[in-house]
């Protein structure tokens, strides 16, 4: 089964509510307080936004923490 993601009016509704909408004005992190384009959930828990969450490799990661895992 493919998945196809939500129209953003369905998106929009799940973020903010039903119409109307004021879209002058960007939404704000509620983990950060941010704008943001992007919020990150877990288990349909915020996490964070593009704002406040650092993208990494999984490779690069592991490396940099390798010492933190080796104690």
């Amino acid at each position: 089964m493919q998945d196809i993601p939500d129209d953003p009016a369905i998106r929009k509704a799940e973020m903010w509510g039903p119409p109307p909408y004021n879209d002058e004005t960007d939404p704000v992190c509620p983990i950060c307080g941010k704008e943001c384009k992007t919020i990150y959930t877990q288990d349909g828990d915020v996490v964070g936004c593009d704002q406040c969450i650092t993208l990494w490799e999984a490779s690069e990661w592991c490396y940099e923490h390798r010492e933190e895992n080796n104690s």
